[in-house]
Order: structure tokens, then C-alpha cells, then sequence
């Protein structure tokens, strides 16, 4: 992107001093940065893209020494100034504020010898201070509007990875950041577990309190599930009514009592809403090496609490050696089929 914009502007500035050598009533100019702009556009779109950014960088600098030297040696008071907008706009875009401090300040110098060797009656302070206000104004406008931009990005980024209703990670936040914690559980050989939740019975609480209070009960699960967790644990909303937790550094005891605790806080809730309770799935291993395994053992686990009666916690055991996730599977497909949700 960066050599092929340049390249666009090089070929623009090389078109403008072509048409420009052909206009009646033109001064006369010197068509050595008209031939040095042509030479490197073809070069750009040649071997551009294979260029080092350090070596793109220099085009801007370049770009307004050409530019002054067009105007040093072109008589009379014209526009030619405007081609600054040029290298400032590409400099600025692509290497932020350094960038656009570098180019002002080479077309502050730049134009400032230009008009020095220009006669008196072509060179004035006030052409100097229009040249530099116009391209400054570029500057800080195109910076103003990346600012703007890279807040978006991460706003977009943000959302992507956030449950929009409970605040929590959703599936994709949660995998990336629990990919992040299992790395690091295993190059210290920790025990992680992961904590499986379901809301009991939750279809009947939307049709008998409808679907407003479902969404707060929704929430209210959510802020339990953060208030009792640790910094460094990672709370999500996978979808629909379940909800995990990624629990570094725990083995399934304490992921088992973390559960506990969860349903707890749920009974001495002051709430409005309608008694919320919970089956749980735990299963924890010593470093582990895919988060997706875990989730699956972790849902084998819940839904053998849902089979069990509810309300309850079912700790999954580790896969023994040989044991496949496809087993995991065909145990998990299993339970579903039984409609024991």
C-alpha cells in the first residue's frame, strides 16, 4: 500500500509536469524533476512493494526537495506549492507524528531556500507562511483522523470479542484470552481448570417472567460470576444461558468450591428476579494444551449435572491416555440427545 500510493503521487506530479510543458501562456521550467518523478513512479511500481519502509520513507523527503527545486527554477509567483500537500498527506498517513514532523520541517526548509533564490519580486515572507499554515493544516487533520480511526479499530476489536449484554468476553474473547493462560499454565507446569455453568430451567423463567427478565437474570448471573472471580481469571458468556470461566492455577477442588460459592451468592441475592439456579461442569488439568478440550470435558461434565437432577456440580475427569476429544464428543452428543438440558 505504502509504494503504490507513492507511486500513484510520483505519477500524478510526473502527468501535472507534462500537461503543464504543453499549456500556452505557462512559464518555462526545468523538466529534470518532471524526468527524476517519472523514473522513480516506474521504479515504485516495478520494485516498490519489495522495498524496506525505511527506504519508502525517504520518497517523502525526496518528493519535497523535487518540488522546491521545480519551484526554485520556474520565475513568477505560481502555485506549483500546492504539490506539498502531496509528501505531507503520505508521510502523515503512513508514519504518524514523526512523519509529519520530518516532512514539515523539510518543506519548511525546502521551500524557504526555494524562495530565497527566487528574485525579490517573486519571493515574500507571506508565501513562505501560506505554504507552511496549508501544509501544517494537513498535517493535524489527517493525524486528527487516524486518532480517530485507531479508536474505532479498537472499539470494533473490542465489541467483536465482548458480549454485549453481560459485558463478559464471548466465545471468540474468551478462547483468545484463555489461549493466553494456557500458554503460560504451561510453560510453568499449572494446574487450569474450567468451570461450565448453565442456568437451570431457563426457557420456563422467559415464558413465565418473559424475555426482559431473562436478560437481567442473564446479567445478574454475569455479575456473580465476576464479583466472585479472581483478576486473572477469564469469565465469559459462550451463548445463549452458559457461561464459563477459565480458572488458571486451580485444581478441580477449588474449581469445584469456586461453583459453590457461585450457586451461594445466587440464593442470598435482594433481587426482584426469580430464584436462579445452576448446574456446573468442572474439569481441570495439569498443562494443558488446548482450550477447547477443556471446554468439552467441562460440558460433558455440566450436562451429566443436568441428568444428575440440576442444581449440582459433576467434576469431568482428565482424558486417560489414548482417550481421543472424539470420545469427548460422542459422550456430549449423547447427553444432548437424551434432552437432558
Amino acid at each position: 500500500m505504502m509504494a503504490y500510493t507513492a507511486s500513484a503521487i510520483y505519477g500524478a506530479a510526473a502527468f501535472d509536469g507534462t500537461i503543464e510543458g504543453f499549456l500556452p501562456g505557462d512559464p518555462k521550467f526545468s523538466l529534470l524533476p518532471v524526468v527524476v518523478v517519472l523514473a522513480i513512479f516506474v521504479a515504485l511500481l516495478t520494485v516498490g512493494p519489495r522495498l524496506p519502509r525505511g527506504g519508502l520513507a525517504s520518497l517523502g523527503p525526496l518528493g519535497v526537495a523535487l518540488i522546491s527545486y521545480a519551484l526554485a527554477t520556474t520565475p513568477g509567483a505560481g502555485d506549483g506549492a500546492v504539490l506539498y500537500a502531496m509528501p505531507v498527506l503520505w508521510m502523515t498517513v503512513f508514519f504518524g507524528r514523526w512523519g509529519a514532523a520530518v516532512i514539515l520541517t523539510c518543506v519548511a526548509v525546502g521551500h524557504a531556500i526555494a524562495l530565497l533564490v527566487l528574485p525579490a519580486s517573486s519571493s515574500y515572507p507571506g508565501r513562505w507562511v501560506d505554504v507552511m499554515v496549508s501544509v501544517g493544516s494537513v498535517a493535524v487533520v489527517v493525524l486528527a483522523l487516524e486518532q480517530r480511526n485507531r479508536l474505532l479499530v479498537a472499539r470494533l476489536a473490542g465489541e467483536a470479542r465482548t458480549d454485549s449484554l453481560t459485558g463478559l468476553w464471548n466465545r471468540r474473547g474468551f478462547g483468545e484470552r484463555a489461549a493466553v493462560e494456557i500458554a503460560y499454565a504451561g510453560s510453568g507446569s499449572r494446574s487450569t481448570a474450567v468451570a461450565s455453568f448453565d442456568i437451570d430451567y431457563f426457557k420456563r423463567i422467559n415464558d413465565e417472567w418473559g424475555h426482559q427478565t431473562g436478560d437481567l437474570v442473564l446479567a445478574h448471573l454475569a455479575h456473580v460470576l465476576s464479583a466472585e472471580s479472581r483478576e486473572v481469571d477469564v469469565v465469559a458468556r459462550l451463548g445463549g444461558e452458559e457461561f464459563a470461566v477459565l480458572l488458571p492455577g486451580s485444581c478441580s477442588d477449588e474449581a469445584d468450591a469456586f461453583t459453590q460459592r457461585i450457586r451461594l451468592a445466587l440464593v442470598d441475592n435482594e433481587t426482584k428476579l426469580p430464584l436462579i439456579r445452576v448446574s456446573a461442569g468442572v474439569v481441570a488439568a495439569e498443562s494443558p494444551t488446548n482450550i477447547d478440550q477443556l471446554l468439552q470435558r467441562a460440558d460433558v461434565a455440566l450436562y451429566e449435572a443436568k441428568r444428575s437432577g440440576r442444581n449440582r456440580t459433576v467434576i469431568g475427569s482428565v482424558p486417560r491416555s489414548g482417550q481421543t476429544s472424539n470420545t469427548y464428543s460422542a459422550q456430549l452428543d449423547e447427553l444432548l440427545a437424551a434432552n437432558t438440558i
